[in-house]
């Protein structure tokens, strides 16, 4: 006989029905302590076993519920035991992340609504339920009194009602502090009025005091509503919100010990940007963004929580932006979802600074006057830089600088990870494989050809008495210690371990200088440090010792607590793979509140010992943990990425978001840590990698070996990527130098400098190098050529070829709604070439810049000594471009110093036409102009001249003096032909002005290298640098209707590329720290 089947389905049913049946039957003769809370009417107001709203929190007590006057009747099946009472409010909550489903999967609206849940199929990316139950509303907090001053406001709250209670009892006094702290940025803290809680220490991130100012006029408006309080910060000059904690369907404030919730309005499909450390694209999914903030050691998964926390935003908003910074240190999840973001916070205060921008550059400038600028690196850190984890040996180490200088490969840091140490113990050498004196020799050679090494240090100091880094750390009590009074254990390289506590200012920064100046002492002065698995990394889960994991102490700090952040994407454990949480600093600080802070208070640590060694050179860190304000001390990388296409791409939001973090100086490893790469991909990486701010390549010792001279038929290729780097160190420097002061990045998003060009905000796949340069790297795997987007209405040219690229575009284009992005403005895209093995990395230079560039040497030192020249690209402005361009040139004396070489070698300018159109050249006599274009010199009016001063480079030590320059006013509206009104150019100190025949260069749609006509054109008509002048016309020597010229005066030299409508100038005998001048005459 067949015996009968069951279906699938059908004995979780009757599992299910049976555990119901036996609730009921256990309900008759539940004992009174189970029994719901309340008689008469209050049993009735309790007993449902569908649709409970929960009242409580994973692990309430039974007295907790009753204090909560909440139902208490515990179950076997999966509901709460906690639960609001039948008559109580409830609504349908818009916190995507809190949701409780209410159903199962596949379950209909209506069947939902029928077990009275709540029903929302908005599409969102972070797998919330569509029908969940609904949740007590809570009524937050009202206004009680305020007091208002000239600096700001002072407000006090008081629960109203009986609270939210979500995962605690509610604080039931606050007090919000508002300050005006300076005309662009407003800073509103929360705090218990009655009792201090943690915030971080002023010796992690200083406050904000000394970058106060006395405020005539604010850029915005703060106001509140008493009851619920809520808050709203406006921007005055566009009337645009910027912070708005009413949010519709959400708990206005919630402010547990253990739980602190707030959120803002977005607008529809918002453009948020930063909030990390994690790999995932620029732009943050407005759909559904669950960020958490918790220091992480993992091998780069996308959409994870990684090594730094950066609880920092940028947004933009119709071409403006602004930016928010919680000052919070404590674990947190960041939530964008549709129409609002949400923070969920486990600690500290809610401590919120807004900054009003408007321009992208502006909000970094304003945030990291807060946490502090960026360090000016030394300037042989901006070279390129070999490191590996498994070089074997001294000997595999000395082979591959050999290799480097016998395959003419720029070089100036050489790195060595954990494999140079005795039993991976810091400070120690391995006398088998790395001895210290072939070590110490190593170093010398380096110091020699002025390159640096760099060794890798981690924090944990291994359990060995005897070790002297161990025997002095237990007696200048340096350590992180338990409740007990015991120091913390873990394990990592090499085995038991116990941690640095670097809020320990005194003994522990002192002991740690002494580390690193014996490592200096034993080696050499150009050794720096590389800070290493500072989250803290640890190979256990908490406490461990050489037996094994410790059990978790019943007086341990709970690493779990009630709100679980999405700790490694599944809310993990927060002592997995760092140090418990039953760890104090010696300042009575817990490490549930500092955790996100050790590897920055490391990075201080460690660049006051590199200070106290040699206060006068430069010191270099890199770290891979960091927080806001990391980057005054340290440069980062992003971690153990993977030798995957991916990862190459990730590389640049990565970057890009440091950028924003206020720590620019920034990489990725090239070529990717773990995994074996492909030559195609590593030859890619290296094009793009020689421009991250920071330079490296780096790999895992299981991974096949992949310097540079690895790959015969590519290594031309690879070497042209990394001289690209050195040939633009001038540029870089001065990048840098701009980040130190105001903090604005190095590598930049195009919206940056385009931010009201909409097609900007979502691409990341292309950047820009300063504000001049445009990068679209190749990408994917056989890519031939890169379909590039160019923003702006600009002109665009080659930096390679100096041909025009993309023409400027005569009308700001208007979005049309419902067109698709990339078919809106199609004129601005175009195929740029980018064959692997022959082409350089497109690179684009933007109309109206100039950039300075060198002679690539084979280190930087090397290439410092090279002359200078100057790439001037003309915009489409005409004299608007002329008066940008002088300022630029003129200031390239002071900005682009500092051991660079002083001579002017050339001077390349780009955006001429050389009078050509459609192939002809209409600069003679004998071409007239073509139908509908007026010869220039039709066009000349009679023009009036005011003076203007401003900055010119002065003497050699950069001192400025005032500089006339000439601005011309016409007389008479512009004339209505396709030429634009000529204006007349200043001779400057009287120098003679020698009219000639005329060059041209586009302010319109065409005319250029590639022949197509313009519908505007702009004329030149001198050329003067330094009093030397080369004439466009039948001027001295011939003017330009020769290929080539020269003044025997002078010795100043031109040559012409009418294809690519540049000008070369060379003999110009000009001296960067000297007075002198770049100038052109329009008509």
């Amino acid at each position: 006989m067949t015996k009968p089947t069951i279906g699938p389905l059908v004995v979780p049913l009757l599992l299910l029905l049976t555990a119901v049946t036996n609730h009921l039957s256990d309900a008759a003769v539940r004992p009174s302590v189970f029994a719901d809370s309340g008689e008469g009417d209050d049993a009735e107001v309790c007993s449902n076993l569908w649709g409970r709203q929960d009242c409580g929190f994973e692990g309430i007590t039974k007295d907790a519920c009753i204090q909560r006057q909440c139902c208490w009747t515990p179950s076997r099946i999966p509901i709460p035991w906690c639960f609001h009472k039948k008559t109580e409010d409830y609504q349908c909550t818009a916190d995507i992340v809190n949701r409780r489903d209410c159903g199962y999967m596949g379950i209909s609206a209506k069947e939902c609504h029928e077990r009275n849940c709540c029903w929302d199929s908005s599409s969102n990316n972070l797998n919330a339920p569509f029908c969940f139950l609904k949740q007590y509303s809570c009524e937050g907090y009202e206004v009680k009194a305020a007091q208002e001053s000239a600096q700001g406001l002072t407000i006090d709250l008081e629960l109203a009602g009986q609270g939210c209670a979500r995962f605690g009892q509610d604080i039931p006094r606050l007090t919000v502090n508002v300050d005006f702290e300076t005309e662009s940025r407003i800073r509103v803290k929360i705090v218990n009025k009655d009792l201090k809680r943690y915030e971080i220490p002023e010796e992690a991130l200083p406050s904000t005091e000394s970058t106060k100012r006395r405020v005539e006029k604010r850029g915005y408006v703060f106001k509140y509503v008493e009851s619920p309080f809520t808050f709203s910060i406006t921007r005055v000059a566009n009337d645009e919100v910027v912070f708005d904690s009413a949010v519709a369907g959400m708990d206005s404030l919630i402010y547990e010990d253990e739980y602190l919730e707030i959120s803002s309005v977005l607008p529809d499909d918002a453009n948020i940007y930063g909030l990390g450390e994690v790999v995932t694209t620029f732009r943050r999914d407005p759909r559904g963004t669950r960020q958490t903030m918790w220091a992480r050691d993992a091998p780069t998964p996308v959409n994870e929580n990684l090594y730094g926390s950066h609880p920092f935003h940028l947004e933009m908003r119709n071409g403006v932006a602004h930016g928010v910074f919680l000052r919070n240190s404590n674990g947190m999840d960041v939530i964008i979802s549709p129409k609002k973001i949400t923070y969920k916070v486990i600690g500290g205060v809610l401590d919120f600074t807004i900054f009003v921008g408007p321009n992208p550059t502006d909000v970094i400038n304003q945030y990291t006057e807060v946490i502090g600028r960026p360090h000016m690196p030394p300037a042989w850190a901006l070279g390129f830089h070999q490191s590996r984890y498994g070089y074997s040996s001294i000997n595999e180490v000395e082979e591959v600088v050999r290799q480097y200088a016998a395959n003419k490969l720029p070089l100036d840091g050489l790195w060595l990870d954990i494999d140079y140490m005795d039993q991976y113990r810091d400070f120690t050498y391995d006398e088998t494989r790395y001895p210290q004196a072939r070590m110490k020799n190593l170093a010398s050679n380096l110091a020699t050809n002025n390159q640096s090494m760099i060794l890798i240090i981690d924090p944990g100091i291994p359990v060995v008495p005897g070790y002297e880094p161990y025997d002095s750390g237990m007696s200048e009590d340096v350590f992180i210690k338990t409740l007990t009074g015991k120091p913390v254990e873990g394990r990592v390289w090499p085995g038991q371990t116990y941690f640095p506590d670097f809020f320990n200012t005194n003994q522990t920064w002192a002991y740690w200088e002494r580390q690193l100046r014996k490592t200096r002492d034993d080696i050499g002065a150009n050794v720096f440090p590389w800070i290493d698995m500072n989250e803290p990394s640890n190979f256990c889960d908490g406490s461990c010792t050489k037996d094994g994991p410790v059990p978790k102490d019943s007086d341990s700090v709970p690493m779990g607590l009630k709100y679980m952040i999405n700790n490694g994407g599944r809310q993990a454990m927060l002592d997995e793979k760092t140090i418990a949480g039953n760890a104090v600093h010696k300042n009575g600080l817990r490490l549930t509140d500092t955790h996100n802070l050790y590897g920055h208070m490391e990075s201080a640590a460690t660049h006051h010992a590199l200070m106290q060694m040699d206060p006068i050179t430069r010191p270099f860190i890199l770290t891979r943990s960091s927080f806001p304000g990391t980057g005054v001390y340290a440069a980062h990388w992003t971690g153990d990425n993977w030798s995957e296409w991916s990862h190459l791409y990730f590389s640049i939001p990565g970057v890009l978001s440091f950028g924003l973090f206020g720590i620019p100086f920034t990489g990725a490893d090239i070529c990717g840590f773990n995994g074996n790469v492909s030559e195609e991909l590593c030859l890619r990486w290296h094009q793009l990698g020689a421009l991250y701010p920071f330079a490296r390549n780096h790999n895992d010792i299981k991974a096949t070996s992949q310097e540079p001279y690895v790959w015969t038929s590519s290594i031309h290729a690879i070497r042209e990527a990394i001289k690209v780097r050195y040939t633009l160190l001038p540029y870089y420097y001065s990048l840098f130098e701009h980040a130190h002061r105001t903090g604005k990045p190095v590598w930049q998003p195009l919206f940056f400098q385009y931010p009201q060009d909409h097609l900007t905000l979502k691409i990341d796949k292309q950047f820009l190098l300063g504000d001049a340069i445009m990068v679209s790297p190749a990408l994917y795997q056989g890519q031939i050529q890169v379909k590039a987007y160019f923003p702006g209405n600009g002109r665009w040219f080659d930096l390679w070829s100096h041909k025009c690229v993309m023409e400027s575009s005569l009308q700001q284009q208007v979005r049309q709604p419902g067109a698709r992005e990339e078919g809106e403005r199609p004129e601005r895209y175009t195929f740029l070439p980018a064959k692997a093995g022959t082409d350089l990395i497109p690179m684009s230079f933007a109309g109206g810049h100039v950039i300075p560039i060198q002679r690539p040497g084979l280190t930087i030192a090397e290439t410092r000594t090279q002359p200078v020249s100057l790439i001037v690209a003309l915009g489409q402005d005409g004299p608007e471009s002329r008066k940008k361009l002088v300022s630029q040139v003129a200031g390239a004396g002071a900005e682009f110093l500092g051991g660079h070489g002083n001579t002017v070698e050339k001077i390349v300018v780009m955006g001429l036409n050389f009078g050509r159109v459609g192939g002809e050249l209409h600069n003679t006599p004998e071409a007239p102009a073509p139908a509908g274009i007026r010869h220039p010199l039709q066009q000349r009016k009679d023009m009036e001249r005011t003076v203007k001063r401003s900055s010119r480079v002065g003497s050699v030590k950069g001192r400025k003096q005032p500089q006339t320059v000439f601005e011309a006013e016409a007389q008479d509206p512009l004339s209505s032909s396709s030429h634009q009104t000529p204006q007349n150019t200043p001779s400057h100190g009287g120098r003679h002005n020698n009219r000639g025949k005329h060059a041209t260069f586009s302010a319109g749609e065409g005319v250029g290298g590639n022949g197509v006509v313009a519908k505007k054109v702009t004329e030149i008509a001198m050329l003067n640098v330094n009093g030397a002048e080369v004439p466009f016309g039948d001027g001295l020597n011939g003017g330009l209707d020769r290929v080539k010229g020269r003044d025997p005066a002078t010795g100043l030299a031109w040559e012409v590329n009418q294809d690519a409508g540049s000008l070369t100038l060379t003999g110009l005998k000009m001296d960067l720290v000297s007075e002198w001048f770049i100038d052109w005459e329009m008509e």
